[in-house]
């Protein structure tokens, strides 16, 4: 499937028009909850005016369709809208929208706010995730999960406890859903990391939050059933699941719908990554030149360089966007390695302009940067063939880092380095969720004088360049 369908998501021909309702409409709704829509409980009258900012028209047809009840404006004094609110909520359905909106809206300002941070210092991947992950559990445990908890006992540890089994479960869909957007559709469709001042930011953050919303809904169906969380009514409204047998299952579901969602980034982490490059990187540029010797180590990263940028023209060309920003990405990698390498070869050039084409992607300006590489591509990058593979910080300080071919794609992972030698684990799943390893197809000792070491920065990935690929033992 090509993502690129939703490259309009990152155009601000739909982010201007999608927020500015978002932002009128969530004035409305807190002016609304404070003067008419009373009876709805204080971390609610929070967490609508967060929803319908981000959800747009959506979130306030959500609003009016599920939390303020048919006439509550014409309701006299306190306890009519009390009665009428109380009826309206008796529906299951209106009571676990209620629950999400809560979990999404805490957990979600949170995953925003982690977001802007890790894209402005440059973390990875694996390191956003989980520093997205305690920030958005943070904010939903102390500032929305606890005010409701705290409702229903006076005892501080009893209310935390209450909170926290509530958010663990939440957050773990919630964050599936951003997660598989973070790691599989948005570098799909627009590149990998849009930054925050880019539309393609606040549009595919909008739409992890969706797709987060979607993905907790049956979790918080559970939670309610078990009578861990009570949504939008009252708790003797609440009518949990009694029966063991029923408990029992319910609990066994949440361990499972669980256990599914921490699976889910990492499994398409792994699926992107093993995704083939744009047809035509695989062979542009790095064939030999008749009896002459072959290409020195940076030169070969050049080729391939340019290989997965003629890759990435072509499938814009072509109309392939995923395929061109799989490429695009697979080519910011190469040019990193090739700038940390030699830093005052034409790669620095290279990697600035590579830059350039993503923010263009981001920015929903398509036309620029195809313009911009179909200039690059046109200008082979030139390094000299005697130049040297700079060894920045010794090998065994890229322990590690992620191995790569001559094109950017990823090969596996450096597992270390000494007497020259640097130790590479090759395929398999290596990395999972940041920090798990479940082994590698093959290892190999690779010569320094064939690696190129990148950068290797203190938050983000630390890469290496293996061009010339590995021999056979």
């Amino acid at each position: 499937m090509d993502w690129g369908l939703l490259t309009f998501l990152s155009e601000p021909a739909f982010v201007l028009p999608w927020y500015a309702p978002g932002l009128t409409g969530a004035a409305w709704v807190a002016l609304d909850l404070r003067r008419t829509n009373t009876p709805l409980k204080p971390a609610m009258k929070w967490a609508w005016p967060l929803i319908v900012l981000f959800f747009s028209v959506l979130g306030l047809a959500l609003y009016l369709a599920t939390a303020r009840a048919p006439g509550i404006g014409r309701a006299q004094g306190e306890d009519e809208k009390q009665q009428a609110h109380r009826r309206y909520e008796q529906s299951m359905v209106r009571r676990v929208n209620g629950a999400v909106i809560h979990c999404v809206a805490g957990d979600g300002l949170g995953i925003m706010t982690g977001m802007v941070i890790a894209r402005a210092t440059g973390m990875s991947f694996w390191q956003e995730f989980w520093f997205e992950y305690a920030v958005g559990f943070a904010f939903g445990l102390f500032i929305f999960q606890l005010k409701s908890m705290r409702m229903m006992t006076d005892s501080v540890p009893r209310a935390l406890w209450m909170a926290f089994r509530a958010e663990f479960f939440s957050m773990l869909t919630v964050m599936a859903g951003m997660g598989a957007v973070m790691t599989y559709v948005t570098p799909l469709a627009s590149g990998a990391q849009p930054k925050p001042l880019t539309w393609a930011f606040w549009g595919f953050g909008m739409f992890g939050l969706l797709v987060g919303y979607l993905f907790t809904f049956p979790m918080n169906w559970m939670l309610v059933k078990v009578g861990w969380k009570h949504g939008m009514g009252p708790m003797e409204d609440a009518h949990p699941a009694e029966a063991p047998a029923a408990r029992a299952g319910l609990f066994a579901a949440m361990a499972l719908l669980g256990a599914a969602a921490l699976v889910l980034p990492a499994w398409l982490t792994l699926l992107r990554e093993g995704r083939p490059l744009a047809q035509g990187a695989a062979t542009a540029g790095l064939e030999g030149t008749g009896g002459s010797a072959p290409p020195s180590v940076p030169a070969q990263l050049a080729q391939g360089l340019h290989g997965s940028l003629a890759a990435a023209l072509a499938a814009l060309q072509d109309g392939r966007r995923s395929d061109a920003v799989h490429a695009l990405d697979a080519a910011l990698r190469a040019a990193q390695v090739g700038k940390a390498a030699l830093p005052h070869s034409a790669f620095a050039a290279a990697l600035s302009q590579v830059r350039d084409i993503r923010r263009a992607l981001h920015q929903g300006d398509e036309p620029e940067a195809r313009a911009q590489l179909g200039a690059l591509v046109a200008r082979p990058l030139s390094v000299d063939r005697e130049a040297p593979a700079l060894l920045p910080g010794g090998l065994a300080a890229y322990r590690g880092a992620q191995v790569l071919d001559a094109h950017g794609a990823r090969l596996g992972e450096v597992e270390g380095g000494r007497a020259g030698q640097l130790e590479v684990a090759l395929g398999g799943a290596r990395d999972l969720w940041g920090f798990v390893d479940l082994g590698a197809r093959e290892r190999r000792s690779v010569p320094a004088e064939r690696v190129l070491l990148g950068p290797r920065p203190t938050l983000g990935e630390s890469l290496v360049a293996l061009p010339g690929g590995v021999a056979s033992p």
